[in-house]
């Protein structure tokens, strides 16, 4: 029994990402206040440069924005960012993109906030290029276009981000989200052709990052497979880091691989261990795997009373097996009452679900109860005589 991956997912950058307003951590922000007031020049010597009051606009427009040193003014900010845009940086475009994505100090505009995007991202701004990804996936401002979602993502992906001003380097390999994302695009063949190959590379990349996310979906695609990439070891590591982070789609999974062995030793405590904790996330395949474990005694005494309990639980959500497993129950009578009209209810719904047993359980059924009706009739029949 596996559970799909995690939905279609396409994440979505913060309001004013920790790359916009990072580079305070490098110098003292106080700088700009000083020889900048107001974004007007007071100090000493030669006048500044376009850039540099540019830069000082952008840092006055971001503690408007936070609320950083100043009270917070959207207003203020919005100004100011598009007199930094006006002075040549780059990285206000990206902010007023942001601006009127998200209707802060104005009402939203998709179309502007995707103009401002596109000026940002012509300079290799992979922040402006993701956002400019998912405003084409999403259809925000225009028809949904995933090609052209797919090489927002792509260019998004490969860039190496560096941040200099504040005489702070800072370089890493693309932005996760837009690795994820790409993915995602690669694993569902959405705006490419389909090739869980490169989804799986992806996923890694940003797994290796930390996203829990992706270590889900990289160990999805080592555990089931296609065949050439399937490596359960390495698919139970992955599924222990996401579940670390508390992604509990990642605990069923462990406790699959403890039950069945696959990339780890088989253990039915630790497969109930691992269950239990998705059970309580209300993880529906986690609910019927559990009243396995009770019903057929794997780790656990046999109880068919508590597996009955989930078994019911999980048929809410329409599992077959629930179905087909309840129906097996009220059929031997094994924790309540044996009931074969029930049972073959039961059995009907598994069956139209495709579990091939439960036919051939509506037919043991029947032709028990047209055995029970000949020796019935056939008993009257000696009596009378």
């Amino acid at each position: 029994m596996k559970i799909k991956s995690l939905c279609l997912m396409f994440v979505q950058l913060v309001m004013f990402s920790s790359l916009s307003y990072s580079q305070g951590k490098c110098q003292d922000g106080n700088f700009w206040q000083t020889w900048f007031k107001e974004s007007q020049f007071v100090g000493f010597g030669n006048p500044p440069t376009k850039n540099q009051i540019g830069n000082a606009q952008l840092e006055k427009a971001n503690q408007y924005y936070f609320g950083n040193n100043l009270t917070k003014d959207y207003s203020k900010a919005l100004e100011l960012y598009k007199k930094a845009a006006s002075n040549g940086i780059d990285e206000a475009n990206f902010s007023l993109g942001l601006m009127h994505h998200y209707g802060k100090g104005k009402s939203v505009s998709y179309q502007e906030a995707y103009d401002f995007y596109n000026k940002s991202a012509k300079n290799n701004n992979p922040e402006a290029q993701f956002n400019l990804g998912l405003m084409e996936s999403y259809g925000l401002g225009r028809p949904i276009n995933m090609e052209n979602a797919f090489n927002w993502f792509e260019k998004s992906s490969r860039q190496q981000v560096s941040r200099d001003r504040y005489h702070c380097n800072e370089l890493r390999g693309g932005l996760i989200e837009a690795q994820y994302n790409l993915a995602q695009m690669y694993h569902y063949g959405l705006g490419t052709q389909k090739n869980l190959t490169y989804a799986a590379m992806l996923y890694e990349v940003a797994a290796e990052k930390g996203m829990k996310e992706a270590q889900f979906n990289i160990a999805q695609i080592l555990h089931y497979g296609p065949d050439e990439l399937l490596n359960y070891e390495k698919a139970y590591s992955w599924y222990q880091k996401a579940a670390n982070q508390n992604l509990l789609e990642a605990e069923f999974n462990l406790g699959l691989m403890h039950q069945y062995g696959r990339g780890t030793f088989q253990d039915y405590v630790l497969a109930r261990q691992h269950y239990l904790k998705a059970v309580q996330a209300d993880i529906a395949e986690a609910e019927l795997n559990f009243g396995f474990l009770y019903y057929y005694g794997l780790g656990v005494p046999v109880n068919p009373s508590v597996a009955f309990e989930y078994f019911k639980t999980a048929s809410k959500k329409n599992l077959p097996q629930a179905h087909y497993h309840l129906g097996l129950i009220y059929k031997d009578g094994n924790g309540v009452q044996k009931n074969d009209l029930v049972a073959s209810q039961w059995f009907k719904r598994a069956s139209s679900l495709g579990v091939i047993e439960a036919t051939s359980m509506i037919k043991e059924i029947s032709m028990r109860e047209s055995k029970v009706k000949i020796e019935t009739e056939m008993a009257r029949k000696g009596a009378a005589s």
